[in-house]
């Protein structure tokens, strides 16, 4: 057959000229590579559905305020459960990361925490045994302390054993059965977050009975989602939710105080929910569709080199193809045998640019994720990824080969027979191909420029660190029978060791991890010389160890730091530059008293501190977030029942010092703890 013929004939054209082939193939490959790995992510993050039967009817509850976004609180989940008209139902669900002990081992286990109704609304059906009673996770309902295990934690730690389900475990200090495994491919509603355990919502009051946020009309932890009775869509669901919104609002904060108070800013909507939630969605979305756009002009530059090279070679050639032609070959004989070739060449092109895009896209996660655990997300390439993959390299071999192909189809025997080269082709071609390759690549060189300028301002803005050397790590839980004296402790022994090891500069420990995305909101208050309050309902409150501002290279301004002596005198506090002018901008803070709270309380009540420092401003959740208002408390004087399991962070001459000590202490000081899971690793 003469595409057989054709084929072949290709390939032994292509053997002929390596140097052509291998550079019109690396050429491709990096065109290709570079629009599959951006494709990858983008695919990840914005066009991935849940794995799940019609994902399209399915809508998501959203909690805004311009480019921010929270969850939604639980008495927020109960007022539009009950007055949606248009979902068959909604469900809530929380991400969670809980100790999970079973037969003597403990580990921090990706957990979701969500309500019965999950099953109905995603039509979930478990790989084995079943999943919750439909009302377990509503408030008030008797429920049973049960969890079911995800599809890929069951076959790699339970080794796929059947006879799992029944088995008792503990969960936080919980014991609950596992009664189920969840279906294969179903890692959850939020990308990122592979979970590996689901637990009813019912049992967050439990696991965290100091501070639940299940009855907190301030609390903005959930995602809610629903699906669509049919015959809806989403206009009418906001339609819904516009008639009832007043209804809502009142019955899930009837005091007022935070949706009528700070949050008086924030409005629900409702939204496409076929991806879930993703905090990766919403950052990295106007960056993926740039990041398209640059790498399709790129794709387009190499198509015109590409076209450049063949139409070279094609020239070369024009005497073959007038004796063919004259010897009885028609036009679109010659011009399938150079379509052919650049086919050849793209398939190669598409073979090496697939490998290489894999390969891009993985690394770019790395960048993305915390370095030590676990990618944010899982790349392959799946039927979707490499069909893109695959236009994008015929497109490229159309338009590489589309005008050489032309052009050696319109041989004409009698004149291109006494042609010695190919300088008719090339001067009509470079009257309009060269200039377009210029102007591509100025665009792209601009691009470029502008890009490594952003990425230079992002490298030299300070952001409240010095912590080129610092090392950070979670602190694991000691399992059930441990007290929080116990897990403080237990932390105080750990900083106490690791700050003796070699090369360690200083140790501390927060109550939160920092540029981790983590957003705080609590209630402080001072008094100004007129006694006029200053409230603010957005303070970060930040619980530190002494050493916290020498470890983590936050400079203090005014006053001084926390020192040892300051655990066994009044309550002091550090402000940061931003809380310090909002609390007292008529004057210095350094010396003044805050209060938390919101000034209702009474006085025996309020727990005020006072001013010795303030530090400068640091962009505690990222760097794309603004450095916010923060108030620095001592951990050493809260009380043991409060305590909250801290991050700890390390400094020392070189990194890698760090990182050896914490894992040298941690075997140490938790010998009972295997090292599985985030909660075991350490990051820079």
């Amino acid at each position: 057959m003469s595409w057989v013929q054709d084929l072949r004939y290709a390939v032994r054209q292509w053997r002929r000229a390596p140097g052509y082939a291998s550079t019109a193939l690396i050429t491709l490959a990096l065109g290709i590579g570079a629009n599959t790995a951006i494709f990858l992510l983008t695919y990840a993050i914005l066009l991935k559905s849940l794995p799940v039967p019609h994902p399209e009817e399915l809508v998501r509850y959203t909690f805004r305020k311009g480019e921010s976004e929270l969850g939604l609180s639980y008495p927020q989940y109960e007022a539009l459960a009950s007055h949606e008209q248009t979902e068959q139902g909604l469900f809530a669900w929380h991400d969670d990361e809980i100790a999970l002990e079973d037969g003597g081992r403990t580990e921090n286990v990706r957990t979701a925490m969500t309500t019965g109704s999950v099953f109905d609304v995603l039509q979930l059906q478990p790989a084995l045994g079943r999943g919750f009673d439909r009302r377990a996770g509503e408030r008030g309902m008797p429920f049973a302390p049960e969890i079911l295990l995800g599809y890929d934690y069951w076959r790699v730690v339970f080794h796929g054993d059947p006879q799992v389900v029944g088995r008792s475990v503990h969960l936080g200090d919980q014991n609950v059965t596992i009664v189920g495994v969840l279906p294969v491919g179903f890692e959850g509603v939020e990308a990122g977050r592979a979970l590996q355990v689901l637990a009813p919502l019912s049992l967050e009051p439990l696991l965290h009975p100091k501070n639940p946020m299940l009855n907190q009309a301030g609390s903005f932890w959930l995602t809610v989602m629903g699906r669509l009775k049919q015959g809806q869509t989403l206009r009418s669901a906001q339609a819904n939710l516009d008639a009832t919104r007043a209804q809502v609002s009142e019955s899930a904060d009837p005091s007022h105080r935070f949706l009528g108070g700070f949050f008086a800013g924030y409005e629900v909507g409702v939204d496409v929910g076929r991806g879930g939630r993703s905090r990766l969605r919403f950052e990295y979305t106007k960056p993926l569709l740039a990041l398209e756009g640059l790498c399709a002009l790129m794709m387009l530059l190499c198509a015109l080199n590409v076209g450049l090279l063949v139409l070279s070679k094609v020239s070369r050639r024009v005497q073959e193809f007038a004796i063919r032609n004259a010897l009885g070959a028609t036009r679109g004989r010659l011009l399938s045998q150079v379509v052919t070739e650049t086919l050849v060449l793209g398939v190669a092109g598409l073979a090496a640019g697939s490998l290489l895009g894999l390969e891009l896209a993985k690394t770019l996660v790395s960048m993305i994720s915390e370095p030590g655990a676990e990618p944010l997300l899982q790349v392959h390439v799946g039927l979707e990824v490499f069909g893109f993959a695959a236009g994008v390299s015929l497109l490229a071999a159309c338009l590489a080969g589309i005008w050489p192909a032309w052009r050696a189809s319109r041989t004409a025997p009698a004149v291109d027979l006494k042609q010695a080269g190919n300088s008719r082709a090339t001067s009509k071609v470079g009257m309009w191909l060269i200039p377009a390759q210029v102007t591509l690549g100025v665009l792209l060189l601009n691009a470029a420029l502008l890009l490594s300028g952003t990425l230079l301002n992002y490298l030299h803005e300070h952001s409240g660190f010095a912590a080129d050397t610092v090392v950070m790590a979670d602190l694991p839980s000691l399992g059930k029978n441990a007290t929080t004296e116990e897990q403080r402790i237990r932390s105080q022994e750990f900083l106490r060791q690791v700050e003796t090891m070699p090369g360690v500069e200083s140790a501390t420990a927060t109550n939160l991890p920092l540029m981790d995305h983590a957003f705080s909101s609590s209630d402080y208050y001072s008094h100004r010389a007129d006694e006029k309050l200053i409230a603010s309902h957005d303070t970060w409150g930040l619980a530190v160890t002494t050493n916290y501002f020498a470890t983590m290279g936050t400079r203090i301004l005014e006053g001084r730091s926390f020192r040892r002596e300051d655990l066994s005198g009044d309550h002091v506090c550090v402000l940061s530059a931003a809380a310090a002018k909002f609390f007292f901008p008529d004057g210095a803070a350094v010396g003044q008293m805050v209060s938390s709270g919101d000034g209702t309380e009474k006085a025996s009540d309020r727990e005020a501190c006072r001013v010795i420092g303030v530090a400068e401003d640091a962009r505690l959740s990222s760097m794309l977030s603004p450095a916010p208002k923060a108030l620095y408390d001592q951990m050493e004087v809260i009380p043991a029942g409060v305590f909250i399991f801290p991050t700890v962070a390390v400094r020392a001459a070189k990194a890698e010092l760090a990182n050896d000590a914490i894992r040298r202490v941690s075997a140490r000081v938790y010998p009972e703890r295997r090292c599985r899971g985030h909660g075991c690793s350490a990051t820079q």
